[in-house]
């Protein structure tokens, strides 16, 4: 039996692909013509597609038996394959093996990057391209916005949205929503606004991007009057996603009944069957508006069986009010389905110790396991640091540890501080080094901000003067003079 491991372990002589990576056999190989020399390429690429890839697996056999192997637009669409089937070490070491490479191959690499949560690879390979003389396409442009998006990279994501018109690249669907997407995320919306008005083309992709990226902003009405001229243009129907945008836009702002309006009208206007998402963001707005019986009511008689992220919503809720009787309520549901996401054991913990009840905290914190690694990511000029939870290893660390102290003696906060600090901590004392006022701050961070940092981060602002933009898992966060545009509601 041949898999894909063994079939490219003799163009890529290295160890074996990690144990995550699915391995794909070729239990019933599939009888094909074989291939010319020029009509190989292509084939793999289209067999490459196929949900059983066993075909493109032979013709990578038949390339080294011809001794193809070494043909750029063979490796080319045999590193596409390996990327888009997620053997991402297969496809690494094919592409550093590649004598030539050319934009196709830089992309694949970039999307296998992305695919598997690695922007910061992502964008090196970007910044190699370029070094290499090779020209962007959209393809590739679009990989690297999705990059700086997800590290909130805003300088490098200028420099593409100035590389796009000084070199007449067309603004495209998808490189116009890359753009809007990469300015939401960066906690630029008068950007997004103003390259979503000049696209020439818009899809329901572009509307749902921008109502999304108003969303995440804490522009809820905002939003709400994108969707209005979305509705009067007329020429593209609102998709589940839309709705999704919608609601999580007045859940961040608190419009409950707006929020309720719009799940009503979702299928009774335009017949769209609420998923469990849908449901997820009524918990998240019933219960961040304080309304926890509703919200529990709501989703106890769901139609379709509510997931662990339901009930976790209406957990964080149940943290915000500090109300301990309905969290247990919610963490028995979450009991009955045997969840093993151990991060709702952190927050009953944290909800119990905020109520004084330190024996049931400490019972729930030793059901948690490994908790998800806190990083955080701050852009100085083109360039991204990162930041992880416990890590010392950066070479200006000395002086980062002088400026968290200087900056813990100035904020005269009531509470403690954690050891080791926090991620975004961490790089906001980077970013008072090396970015200069009156610059913003920006940090991406991907996991929520908890509540001491967040008074910490507005401390911080009012103290040394400067604008703060934090991108978490769930919103954007405006620190300035003291105070969030969240509003403490987050």
């Amino acid at each position: 039996m041949a898999t894909v491991a063994a079939t490219a372990s003799a163009v890529l002589p290295h160890p074996r692909p990690q144990n995550n990576e699915q391995n794909l056999s070729l239990n019933k190989p599939t009888q094909i013509a074989l291939p010319s020399d020029h009509s190989l390429a292509p084939l793999i690429k289209t067999y490459s597609r196929s949900p059983s890839p066993s075909t493109a697996l032979q013709l990578h056999a038949h390339s080294l038996k011809r001794g193809l192997s070494s043909d750029v637009f063979v490796q080319t669409s045999l590193l596409s394959f390996y990327a888009s089937h997620n053997h991402f070490s297969l496809a690494r070491h094919l592409f550093h093996r590649m004598p030539s490479k050319n934009v196709v191959s830089f992309t694949a690499m970039i999307d296998a990057s992305l695919r598997i949560g690695r922007p910061d690879d992502a964008l090196s390979l970007f910044r190699d391209m370029q070094l290499s003389g090779i020209t962007p396409d959209g393809f590739a442009l679009v990989g690297a916005l999705s990059a700086c998006s997800m590290t909130g990279a805003l300088n490098l994501g200028r420099w593409i949205h100035a590389y796009v018109r000084r070199n007449g690249v067309d603004l495209t669907e998808f490189v116009g929503t890359a753009l809007v997407d990469m300015y939401c995320k960066c906690g630029c919306v008068r950007d997004a606004v103003s390259v979503f008005d000049s696209m020439p083309i818009r899809t329901v992709r572009s509307w749902n991007a921008m109502l999304h990226g108003l969303a995440v902003n804490g522009r809820g009405a905002e939003a709400a009057r994108l969707f209005d001229a979305m509705e009067s243009d007329g020429r593209h129907r609102p998709t589940g996603v839309t709705f999704l945008s919608l609601l999580c836009g007045c859940a961040h702002g608190g419009l409950v009944e707006e929020g309720r309006r719009y799940f009503d009208r979702m299928r009774s206007e335009y017949g769209i069957v609420p998923t469990v998402k849908h449901y997820g963001c009524m918990a998240d707005l019933l219960g961040r508006a304080g309304l926890l019986d509703e919200a529990f009511d709501m989703v106890s008689k769901m139609p379709i069986p509510p997931n662990s992220v339901v009930w976790g919503a209406l957990l964080s809720a149940c943290k915000a009010r500090d109300d301990v009787v309905m969290a247990e309520r919610v963490m028995e549901r979450l009991a009955r389905m045997a969840c093993t996401d151990t991060s709702h054991h952190v927050i009953m913990s944290q909800i119990y110790g905020r109520c004084g009840w330190m024996e049931k905290s400490a019972e729930a914190r030793l059901r948690v396991g490994r908790k998800p690694t806190g990083t955080a990511w701050v852009e100085v000029g083109c360039e991204v640091h990162e930041f992880v939870v416990g890590d010392a290893s950066h070479p200006m660390w000395g002086e980062i540890e002088h400026m968290l102290g200087d900056m813990e003696a100035k904020a005269e906060m009531e509470e403690g501080f954690e050891d080791p600090p926090h991620s975004e901590k961490v790089a906001i004392a980077f970013g008072l080094l090396r970015v200069s006022s009156p610059a913003p701050i920006r940090i991406s961070k991907n996991l929520r901000i908890c509540k001491h940092c967040h008074c910490f981060m507005k401390r911080v602002s009012l103290v040394y003067e400067r604008e703060i933009v934090v991108r978490d898992r769930n919103r954007f966060h405006l620190f300035y003079r003291g105070s969030c545009t969240c509003k403490d509601y987050w």
